[in-house]
């Protein structure tokens, strides 16, 4: 979605969902906080949606800017770590510093805004021929991520987000909770890719240690992912469970 109105159907799963989590964080005496990323920043009807949160939880959503997103991951992802990139839905994000963020960016391109774009990578089929695809996908991926090329190459990029998190967890065999500090390189990256492009959705959503509700967008992902660190020029990245969240409940609560 470029832009346009949110699918009513997923935002009315969003609602529920986030009118479930306002009540168990209620019951335990906390106050509740809700935060948007590129969706969001995207959608038509965003207002809409943001007074209907605000209704529901009693706490204004926020809806992050993208070099807010990348700030904020950086926080999360490190302490007295260097470098941070998250890949998300609809955008990329990267943020570079030693011990704050000194530099960051938001790349237009994401795994649901790359299979969009190309939708043999969602899985309806599986495809007719799967290097053209993946080199399609990697050509359209290099362009949305070209603000890259302004960074020095960083020592080592720790990484975050929903394909990220999957992919470590599919090749180290861990649950979601046990994947912080895995070392990812980009021929892991590209087997994995390639792996999963050449299954359709159903096979892809069985598939061990895979989140069922990502597998149509998990090949896009890794490209991306993949074509990030080659414009940094490295070959690998460690994985960080401290994410995206963490990094805006330590600066809203330090």
């Amino acid at each position: 979605m470029e832009a346009g109105p949110l699918d009513p159907e997923a935002r009315d799963r969003t609602l529920g969902v986030i009118e479930d989590y306002a009540r168990e964080v209620q019951s335990h005496g906390a106050d509740a906080a809700a935060i948007a990323t590129s969706a969001m920043r995207r959608a038509s009807d965003g207002s809409e949606f943001a007074q209907e949160v605000e209704r529901r939880v009693g706490a204004r959503l926020e809806i992050l800017s993208g070099p807010r997103e990348a700030e904020l991951s950086f926080i999360g992802a490190t302490s007295n770590r260097k470098h941070d990139g998250e890949l998300g839905g609809g955008s990329t994000e990267y943020a570079s510093g030693k011990v704050q963020v000194e530099e960051r960016v938001s790349c237009e391109i994401g795994a649901v805004r790359l299979s969009e774009a190309i939708p043999a990578l969602l899985g309806a089929d599986v495809p007719s021929d799967t290097p053209a695809l993946e080199e399609e996908a990697r050509a359209f991926a290099r362009i949305r991520l070209a603000p890259l090329k302004d960074f020095l190459r960083p020592s080592v990029v720790f990484a975050v987000g929903g394909t990220i998190f999957n992919a470590a967890a599919i090749v180290a065999d861990r649950d979601r909770e046990d994947i912080d500090g895995i070392i990812l390189s980009r021929a892991t990256l590209t087997d994995l890719a390639r792996r999963f492009l050449a299954m359709d959705a159903p096979v892809r959503r069985v598939q061990p240690r895979i989140t069922p509700q990502r597998a149509d967008i998990f090949p896009a992902g890794l490209l991306i992912a993949d074509e990030a660190l080659g414009i940094l020029n490295l070959d690998r990245f460690t994985v960080s469970q401290r994410d995206l969240l963490h990094g805006y409940l330590i600066e809203k609560y330090r």
